[in-house]
Order: C-alpha cells, then sequence, then structure tokens
C-alpha cells in the first residue's frame, strides 16, 4: 500500500500538537510497512525531498502572498488578500500534481490543507485517488481556524467565513471518509454541510508510549506543582488560568509551557508576576512533563481533541481540563480528574484547590488505560485505508462486469 499524506507543516517546521501526531502517524505507517510519503509546505523558495524515519518528505514552496508561519503580524488587507488567492490559488496546481505523479499513492490522507488550496483535490480527481481526511481543527469552517474571536467563542460562523470556506464545503463532498479527532468536531463540520455522503469514524490523537517517571515524595518535594503546555493565546484558557492562582491558598507552583506572540506573554507576565508561577518558554514536551504533578488544560475554545490531555493521561498526571470539545474524550482513562466550564476562573481554582489540599492523591494518580494508544490509533487507520481500497476493488469489479454484460 502506498499512502500520499498532506499536511501544511511537517516536523521539524514550527511543530506543535498537529504536527506531531501527523509524524507520529507517518512513522507508524512506515514502521507497520506502508510505503508512507508526506506533502507539506515550507517558506523556502525551492522543492526540497528528503527521507527522516523511513518517510520520504516532500516540501513545496508556498506561492501565496507571505508566508503565514514566520510570527510576522500583517495588515487586514494583506491576510484578505492572501485568504482570497487560497480559496483558488493556480499557482500550486502543477507542483502538487508532479509529487502525487511522482509517488502514484493508492490513496490520499488529508490533515490540514491551508496553503494547498485546491492542488491535491485536483491532482486526486485527474488520477480517480480517494480521499481520507482528518480534522484536527477548524480551518474547514474557519479562516481563523479556531472559531474563536476577540477573547469570545464563535456561537456561529461570521458571514467572511462563510465565504471564504465555501470552497472548502465544496471539496468536502469529495472525501470517501472522514476522521474527526472526537465527536463534537466531527458534528458541527455535519450539520454546517461538510462531508454529506462521507463514511466516518471517531479517531483521537495517540499519546507516544513513555516510560512514566515518578514524582518525587511530599517529603521531598512539598508544593504541588501544576502545568500547562501549549501556545500562549487566549482561547487556550491561560488568562482563565493566571486569574484562578490569584486565588489559591497553601503551597503550588505553576509551570507554564510554550510560546505566544512577546508582546502579549509580557503583558500576562506584568499582570501576574507571582514568582510561584514559571514561565517555561518552548520546551519539549519529554523535558516538561517530568517537572508537572497535575496538567492545568482551561481551553475557553471549542479544542478539537487535546493532545496534552492525552498525553498527561499516558505520563500518570493528575488533570483538570474545560468540560469542552474534545477535552473529556482525551482525558479518558486519567487516574485522577476534574472536569469545569471553560473560562470560569472561580471554578477552576476550586478544582486546583482541592488538589493542593490532597496532593499525595493528585501527585501519585494511578493512571487506568489510555484510551487512545499509538497501536489502537494505528489500527484504526489501517482498518479504514484497508476498508477504503477493498470498496474500490470491489467497484471496478463491479463495472468490469457491468461492461462485459452489456457487450454481450
Amino acid at each position: 500500500m502506498r499512502v500520499l499524506i498532506v499536511n501544511t507543516l511537517y516536523p521539524p517546521a514550527d511543530v506543535g500538537g498537529a504536527e506531531r501526531s501527523v509524524a507520529q502517524l507517518a512513522e507508524g505507517l512506515a514502521g507497520a510497512g506502508v510505503a508512507t510519503t508526506v506533502l507539506t509546505l515550507t517558506g523556502g523558495a525551492a522543492p526540497v525531498e528528503r527521507a527522516a524515519n523511513g518517510v520520504v518528505v516532500h516540501r513545496l514552496p508556498l506561492r501565496n502572498l507571505y508566508w503565514p508561519y514566520d510570527g510576522r503580524r500583517r495588515s487586514a488587507l494583506q491576510r484578505a488578500v492572501w485568504h482570497g488567492l487560497e480559496t483558488a490559488n493556480p499557482l500550486m496546481d502543477h507542483m502538487a500534481d508532479r509529487v502525487v505523479a511522482q509517488v502514484r499513492p493508492d490513496l490520499i490522507h488529508l490533515h490540514l490543507t491551508t496553503g494547498f488550496s485546491l492542488s491535491v483535490y485536483r491532482a486526486a480527481r485527474r488520477r480517480d485517488l480517494p480521499l481520507v481526511q482528518t480534522l484536527r481543527d477548524w480551518s474547514m469552517m474557519c479562516a481563523r481556524a479556531s472559531m474563536f474571536r476577540q477573547g469570545r467563542r464563535c456561537l456561529r460562523r461570521c458571514a467572511a467565513c462563510v465565504l471564504l470556506t465555501a470552497g472548502k464545503r465544496a471539496r468536502s463532498q469529495v472525501v470517501e471518509h472522514v476522521i474527526g479527532l472526537s465527536q463534537p468536531l466531527l458534528e458541527a463540520h455535519r450539520r454546517s454541510g461538510y462531508f454529506r455522503d462521507s463514511a466516518a469514524s471517531i479517531v483521537g490523537n495517540a499519546s507516544a508510549p513513555t516510560r512514566q517517571r515518578p514524582r518525587p515524595p511530599m517529603s521531598q518535594e512539598p508544593a504541588l506543582t501544576f502545568g500547562f503546555i501549549g501556545r500562549i493565546e487566549p482561547e487556550k484558557g491561560i488568562e482563565t488560568l493566571l486569574r484562578a492562582t490569584v486565588r489559591l491558598a497553601g503551597d503550588w507552583r505553576l509551570r507554564i509551557a510554550g510560546r505566544g506572540d512577546p508582546a502579549y506573554v509580557a503583558r500576562l507576565q506584568a499582570a501576574f508576576p507571582d514568582p510561584r508561577i514559571v514561565w517555561l518558554g518552548q520546551v519539549a514536551p519529554g523535558d516538561f512533563w517530568p517537572t508537572a504533578d497535575v496538567l492545568v488544560a482551561p481551553a475557553s475554545w471549542v479544542e478539537p481533541f487535546g493532545r496534552a490531555v492525552a498525553e498527561a493521561v499516558q505520563h500518570g498526571r493528575g488533570l483538570i481540563a474545560s468540560r469542552i470539545g474534545g477535552l473529556p474524550d482525551a482525558s479518558r482513562g486519567a487516574g485522577t480528574a476534574a472536569l469545569i466550564e471553560p473560562g470560569d476562573d472561580a471554578a477552576l481554582a476550586q478544582a486546583m484547590q482541592a488538589a493542593i489540599a490532597d496532593p499525595e492523591r493528585w501527585r501519585f494518580a494511578a493512571p487506568q488505560r489510555p484510551a487512545w494508544t499509538q497501536a489502537g490509533v494505528m489500527a484504526a487507520h489501517l482498518d479504514i485505508y484497508d476498508q477504503i481500497l477493498a470498496n474500490r476493488s470491489s467497484r471496478i469489479l463491479a463495472d468490469r462486469d457491468q461492461r462485459y454484460s452489456a457487450a454481450r
């Protein structure tokens, strides 16, 4: 089987949860004997092809007004032009088509496709290749990919997003199988008219297998340490978390890992100067988990899944998360957990205070079996691929028999 995976970014470029999950899937497929190729984008001027960890990676230069992942702020006019071109950008077609012709995949698995415009869909249609698509964010429905604006969740899509994503809704109808990281994410797309006739599955992100490193006994390190890891952005609930810390009593620490707009981070640091709050900046997950007792994931937006939450379960950490989006699903299997309403700093403080009052229970939470293991996620994808190709083969045989019968 030959599979072409498409994602906007791929490690080591701007690695976040989506990129790590896509790389984990690609390398897992390659390890299972699937000929796996990744098609992704680069901010450079020329295509690059390299093999990494058994996966062939094609990086195509983005042919649009600017590279949107360099951290620079653009004017409203520049953003409008960029998104307008993205709706039907012919400049990407030739490069994408050339890669598909070279790889000759049996199927194409789309993830995040921002920047590719129509190119991969057109290449697949020319060759009658089946498409699988995993929904990892809200980019099919929202130009900001978050359904979150001006500090609030979008209860419905604005006219601009409906207009800018109309082509994506049309393209979704040719996808044979859609995978949602969570049921709320998938259902929201279905309600908005996406993937109307596509088969569907729910497959979360796998937490990477890891050796659990126990935290020190309370006698050696009496302060309970809360941890936050992710983008430092309003929709991640960082402000809710910081406001909650003002209400806390007792012995606690908070370690914040991740990056965000430097000016925004500086404002938060100035507003909450408590020395017990440590700002780590961008750190590798492997360096973060040994230092945290309880993960706090207070998202205010409808989080599609919550990779950090699944990792907390895998590492046997206590967990406090918002009851929103895919976070409840991702938290399944946690030894000690609490779910709170998003944006409610009083409720979050209450949950954190309960953990401070019973630190041994939360530091030494006995993990259950994680809901999303690497082996389980890999098996789910292989089953989907096999089903699609088997159905294709059956249709080809049926068409052939029909032609032979007509000829007689």
